[in-house]
């Protein structure tokens, strides 16, 4: 049965119930507090106990069996990837109240003496004063744990703050990064990483979620609009796998005696311990990969590394528990595709914005100086992108001629399309009306 996590009470008489009649296993919840409310009643009376939450404690747990990753590993996997990447100025962003118990670990043993970690809480309400804060501290490594309902909110203050150019990278703790929505962060050079639980690449792994696809209208609930599934309803998914693969093998050499059992006497389940032990010894593969435990903890798993490369997220590693980070993809983290773009600047002389300096010697970007030849150099090191500036041919800003019917200067260069590339570095708010009513149209 899968437990509501709305009500502690609630659930804790509901779970108690279903055991009053021959339950067999109980599966949830999700709720880090109210889950382990669940265990204490699940070894009390020797019921299996599976489990797809994050688990802070690292014990054993009699009569558990948890699919998630523990936070030992993954914060393992978080710091083997720092190294990688040489991170020595890094914040990390929590949302909820147990974020920071949850990555403490990243904070108390960071990957180098060296590195220096800020920690901020955040959420909706705050995510740009807390990012302000960050970028006034020019951090620009950042750990997000963050809720992922609410990453639109997240995105957008990155976007207003101006905070997605290629300094900046940002590691995300959720599997679920190919849920979301980067449109407006592809081909300016930000950089987004991820590790993920399902590798949907996997031909297993496609034709379940296609089967999952065809039971409507659930299949759409289950799925993303893009056709992934989210980490918890994977895990749901494998846990009720992993039991069913166990009650078999059991059956198999057992005769199974389901009770009823009873919260207020507490008298354990005679068969529990022998079908905890047999889903504590399954090995199979899953949606969320390869299932082992380890006196009911994952093991053996595999984590991809994902990053976003210009267009799209793409696989570029992995991690797993014995080897550690293993990078399949190493240019993936030192593309410097904003700086390879170069964009031709026209412009036309005026004082004291753009003027030609005198001296035979001097070419190229050289020749110019001003107030707009400084605001440009400043912004493309800012930025990060090569240009170059050209003087119109006509020394004009752009006029049109009712006759011809054809505009002349600036904006008949940008008219005929003559550069992949053109801005305009000229007197402030000077035919800025013109100009932009022409673009528009």
């Amino acid at each position: 049965m899968k437990i509501d996590n709305n009500v502690s009470l609630s659930s804790f008489v509901a779970a108690c119930r279903q055991l009053s009649h021959s339950v067999q296993g109980i599966f949830g919840p999700a709720d880090t507090l109210l889950g382990a409310h669940i265990q204490s009643i699940c070894e009390a009376l020797d019921v299996p106990h599976l489990e797809a939450r994050v688990d802070f404690e690292p014990t054993f747990k009699e009569f558990s069996i948890n699919l998630y990753p523990s936070q030992d590993h993954l914060n393992r996997a978080f710091k083997d990837l720092m190294t990688f990447l040489n991170w020595t100025r890094v914040a990390i962003i929590y949302e909820e109240d147990f974020g920071l118990f949850k990555l403490q670990d990243l904070v108390r043993s960071t990957p180098s003496p060296k590195t220096e970690i800020y920690i901020r809480q955040a959420g909706p309400g705050s995510y740009r004063q807390v990012l302000r804060e960050i970028r006034h501290k020019e951090i620009y490594k950042l750990i997000i744990d963050t809720n992922p309902m609410y990453i639109p909110q997240f995105f957008r203050a990155i976007l207003q703050l101006q905070m997605n150019d290629y300094r900046y990278h940002y590691m995300f703790t959720t599997f679920d990064i190919e849920t979301f929505d980067l449109e407006d962060f592809k081909y300016n050079s930000v950089n987004m990483t991820a590790f993920r639980l399902v590798d949907v690449d996997e031909n297993s792994v496609a034709e379940t979620l296609k089967q999952m696809e065809r039971f409507q209208p659930v299949g759409h609930a289950i799925l993303n609009k893009s056709g992934i599934i989210e980490a918890e309803p994977a895990l749901v998914y494998d846990s009720v796998q992993v039991f069913a693969h166990g009650l078999a093998a059991l059956d198999r050499s057992h005769v199974l005696r389901p009770a009823n059992l009873s919260c207020e006497r507490e008298e354990p389940w005679d068969d529990g311990l022998s079908l905890y032990n047999y889903i504590n010894s399954a090995s199979l593969q899953g949606l969320t990969g390869h299932i082992e435990f380890n006196e009911g903890k994952r093991t053996n798993f595999k984590l991809d590394l994902l990053k976003l490369k210009r267009e799209d997220l793409v696989k570029v590693g992995e991690w797993r528990l014995g080897t550690g980070i293993n990078i399949s993809d190493v240019g993936a983290f030192y593309e410097t595709s904003a700086t390879n773009i170069t964009l031709v600047v026209m412009t036309r002389e005026e004082k004291p914005y753009v003027m030609v300096r005198e001296g035979k010697n001097l070419t190229g970007n050289a020749k110019f100086e001003g107030f707009c030849i400084d605001l440009l150099k400043w912004i493309a090191g800012q930025v990060g992108f090569q240009y170059v500036i050209k003087l119109v041919p006509d020394h004009m800003y752009g006029v049109y001629d009712p006759e011809t019917k054809e505009w002349n200067g600036i904006v008949r260069e940008l008219m005929e399309k003559r550069y992949k590339a053109m801005k305009r570095a000229s007197p402030l708010a000077k035919s800025f009306e013109v100009t932009r009513k022409l673009l528009d149209s």
